[in-house]
């Protein structure tokens, strides 16, 4: 399953948070270490909060937007287990519809292997609600699931999917990756005693020692300390003695899991908080659409995606149509939304007929009353619905589906199969979390009383664009929304309010308010803007693009391709991991503990007894280096698997010669790994670059306009732009509250603006080297610039500048940076790719091919740091 770029970035932040982790609880432990050598007591420090200072100097953290609107990086929140050891914890906020499971999964297998390095233990997957608790259990239960496949990578191979109601060993634990589901009510509740996973159940002996050996039960308390006990024997009769629990709850303890909270902004209780950290996990991962920013619960926020990535990755349905009728009832609404569902039916044969693509627009029906004794001609009704879609509308029986609380006809059905008839699902709340088909389009809300809730609970669930991917017809690449009898700016506030509690704040212009007649509402209106007209003479405004030599073109080139351009001709024979005689692997991990229960004397009688050793090892018997394994592993950097495993053989074969045995190789294989990864990556950002670099001098790469000028293959900036305007929207002015005078187009709004793209822009239309300039991200999002990483360059600003000789005009392209991105690997890339591209643009486009001023006048590209950037723009000669 191929990552999408924003999930890819989401695990390179994750990696370097695990690099940076292991480097400071690897110093934290060796000051312990040093300090007990001096004969002094020490406990190793909160390693944990370290790391998030590191991240936070290296500007690695994302900036958060609190209440009144301030930017923050959020202060670090320490949480400690049963045992008061730091819990390294990190929340992704992840817009719904983001993959937050599927991140889950990815981020799962770099925690095992690259900081945990090995590949068994056990995960605690915990979910908030039945609905999202079947459709991952579903998911990571299929072998074939993407998913899934990740926790196999992770595991070699050995996964054990677990419910708290089944039984496992201690040898399950360490031989495998058991991943147990759990519902968060089922751990978090007041009254724990109460709860079944707390009680002593007798389904988990593996773990503990038996009920009467005293020393063993008090030994094991005396390690950890917060195991529950029960009293064994009564006071005074056979004297005072306690047993350790043998309950899920003291398992969890005792294995110390890797814990991930889907949608963890439910888990914000004292007693959830609490329950879950008493499990003494070594990691707690979480993930959510809505973290949150602030108080005793706050979230660690590693990662911020906004909406637009999921815009940008055509992974969500844009704009959001909310259509009101105006003084109907229910049944004309449900008529008008049947219609458009047909009408998106008609336009899906089209897709199916002319790309083989197919999509079956669904229906959500949101109604008021449910369940056979709740049936009143004051309320709209489930069976209301399917009557009148049945009997009024024409729809067969078999194309409708109530997915209710009392009824579940949905149950296990492929709704994205060819196969399936369903295009109407009648519900009220039970599809208002935990529901991801691509397939519905529509939602009718026919529960007038509630609507706002409805909207607020439910626009989630139309909004997943099919295979991630537009279609090329408007309008199945939009969703739609019918209420009645609303008023339509409420309704629209509503869906509002809906996407900032699915993490989509940001895409909060996307929707679309209309009248039954399907007019724009004075709330909101798209407004056209033009390119001023002293700045427009007719000519066409091209920029180049980094285009690739080819003679079979019509132009002579065509698109510079990543994958074809640079990966596709690097020497892979090359690559080889060139670290192995610097490797060492730590001799003190060949060791096992190994729990021995047998028949030893107590007295005068045999009983039986724990013993815990631990033993230098032998052999391996029964244990073998997983080669597939660490081949699939190295697919993420080199992507050829016989490449991996030329690689992989040849520095099996050089730590062999150096003297490493197959024991060390075996225990040691994960911390290799790491390292192979790392040291191959680092390869081939260099061997990337220096073919990007190599192809510019001979000219194979070119930054360049073609001809003829009408070619598919020139960017062209539009003469004029769509606007979503808002009554509430400000035009960008001076600061001495003039209008802007060199803004490339006619207006400007303030919506979406950030704090250092204003100070810039206002920068630039005070000065008078400007001719114009234009915020480039706004509408024309589709202008990038490919380098020698797979990720393009999105630039934020275009000046066009008078040149002082001549008359002639220069471009610059502007890439603002906030400061805490200060020096990061994605600013360090894009300032050595803006200034190469700088360096080679006069030869690039100036070749004769066209005759155009700004063609003689050349290109320049460059990056603006928040502290800074004033400095950086004078230097640069604006």
């Amino acid at each position: 399953m191929e990552l999408k770029h924003y999930q890819e970035g989401v695990l390179l932040k994750l990696e370097e948070y695990l690099t940076v982790l292991d480097d400071t609880q690897t110093q934290a432990e060796l000051f312990v270490q040093f300090q007990k050598q001096q004969g002094r007591e020490a406990i190793i420090g909160n390693y944990c909060a370290d790391t998030w200072g590191v991240l936070n100097q290296n500007r690695s953290l994302p900036y958060l937007q609190d209440k009144q609107g301030n930017k923050i990086v959020s202060p670090y929140l320490s949480r400690y287990d049963g045992l008061d050891r730091s819990i390294p914890n990190v929340c992704y906020r992840v817009p719904t519809g983001g993959g937050k499971t599927l991140l889950a999964a990815a981020s799962l297998e770099r925690i095992q292997t690259d900081y945990f390095k090995q590949q068994t233990g056990l995960v605690l997957w915990v979910v908030p609600s039945d609905s999202i608790y079947r459709q991952t259990w579903k998911q990571l239960a299929n072998r074939e699931h993407p998913y899934r496949q990740m926790l196999e990578r992770a595991s070699g191979g050995r996964v054990k999917l677990l419910e708290k109601n089944d039984s496992f060993t201690k040898q399950d634990v360490d031989q495998q990756l058991c991943v147990m589901m759990l519902m968060l009510q089922s751990s978090a509740r007041k009254s724990k005693d109460t709860l079944r996973m707390f009680r002593d159940s007798g389904r988990f002996t593996s773990f503990f020692p038996i009920e009467d050996d005293v020393s063993k039960n008090e030994e094991l308390l005396n390690q950890v300390k917060n195991l529950d006990t029960n009293d064994l024997f009564e006071e005074g009769l056979f004297g005072s003695s306690t047993s350790i629990k043998m309950s899920l709850g003291n398992v969890l303890r005792l294995a110390r899991p890797t814990i991930v909270i889907d949608e963890g902004h439910k888990a914000y209780s004292d007693t959830a908080r609490e329950t879950l950290c008493g499990f003494n996990p070594k990691f707690i991962l979480e993930l959510s659409a809505t973290p949150n920013s602030k108080g005793k619960h706050q979230s660690n926020v590693l990662v911020n995606v906004p909406g637009k990535d999921l815009k940008d990755e055509q992974m969500i349905k844009l704009p959001i149509n909310v259509i009101n009728e105006d003084g109907a009832d229910w049944k004309h609404t449900l008529t008008v939304a049947h219609t458009k569902l047909n009408s998106l039916q008609n336009d899906s044969n089209l897709l199916l007929n002319e790309q083989g693509r197919y999509i079956r627009p669904i229906m959500l029906i949101r109604v008021e009353r449910t369940g056979k004794d709740q049936r009143d001609s004051s309320f709209v009704h489930t069976e209301d619905v399917r009557e009148y879609l049945i009997q009024n509308l024409g729809v067969t029986e078999d194309s409708i589906r109530e997915k209710t609380a009392n009824a579940d006809e949905l149950g296990d059905e492929d709704l994205l199969s060819d196969l399936s008839p369903v295009r109407y699902i009648i519900t009220k709340d039970a599809l208002k979390e935990g529901w991801d088909c691509p397939f519905a389009y529509v939602l009718t809300i026919l529960s007038k009383m509630t609507a706002q809730t409805a909207l607020t609970q439910m626009i989630g669930r139309v909004l997943r664009q099919p295979d991630a991917k537009i279609t090329g017809i408007q309008s199945l690449d939009e969703c739609y929304v019918y209420t009645f009898d609303q008023d339509v700016n409420d309704a629209v506030d509503g869906v509002r309010k809906g996407l900032e509690e699915e993490g989509l704040g940001d895409l909060a212009g996307f929707v679309h308010g209309a009248n039954d007649n399907g007019e724009s509402k004075v709330e909101s209106k798209v407004e056209k803007i033009k390119i001023r007209p002293r700045f427009n003479n007719g000519q066409k405004i091209l920029l180049p693009k980094i285009f690739h030599r080819d003679v079979a073109a019509t132009e002579g080139y065509r698109n510079f391709d990543y994958e074809r351009d640079i990966l596709g001709i690097l020497e892979w024979d090359e690559f080889d991991y060139d670290n192995v005689a610097n490797f060492h692997l730590i001799e003190d991990r060949l060791h096992r503990t190994i729990a021995r229960i047998s028949y030893k004397k107590n007295g005068e009688e045999d009983q039986l007894g724990l013993e815990l050793t631990q033993e230098e090892l032998e052999d391996i018997a029964g244990e073998w280096l997983d080669e597939p394994f660490l081949v699939r592993q190295l697919m993420e950097v080199i992507p050829n698997p016989w490449q991996c495993m030329r690689i992989l053989e040849s520095t099996l074969s050089g730590l062999r010669a150096a003297g490493v045995s197959e024991e060390q190789l075996y225990v040691g294989r994960l911390e290799l790994l790491k390292d192979m990864k790392k040291n191959l990556r680092a390869q081939l950002m260099e061997r990337s670059e220096k073919v990007f670099l190599e192809k510019l001098k001979i000219g194979e790469l070119s930054l360049r306009l073609v001809a003829p000028l009408e070619s598919d293959l020139n960017w062209e900036l539009a003469q004029e732009v769509d606007v979503q305007v808002y009554e509430d929207d400000r035009l960008l002015k001076r600061k001495n509250g003039e209008p802007l005078e060199r803004s490339l187009y006619e207006k400007v709004y303030e919506r979406g603006v950030n704090n250092l793209e204003k100070q810039t822009a206002l920068y630039l239309d005070g000065k008078e080297t400007v001719y114009w300039w234009h915020r480039i991200a706004v509408n024309q999002r589709d202008y990038s610039i490919q380098g020698w990483q797979k990720n393009k360059v999105y630039p934020d600003l275009l000046v066009c500048l008078e040149k002082e000789t001549k008359g002639k005009l220069s471009f610059s392209l502007l890439e603002t940076k906030g400061d805490h991105l200060k020096g990061n690997n994605d600013t360090e890339y894009k300032k050595r790719l803006f200034n190469l591209l700088t360096e080679h643009i006069e030869n690039a486009i100036s070749v004769g091919e066209l005759e155009l001023e700004m063609a003689a006048g050349g290109m320049s590209f460059k990056m603006l740091l928040e502290d800074d950037w004033k400095q950086e723009i004078q230097e640069f000669g604006i």
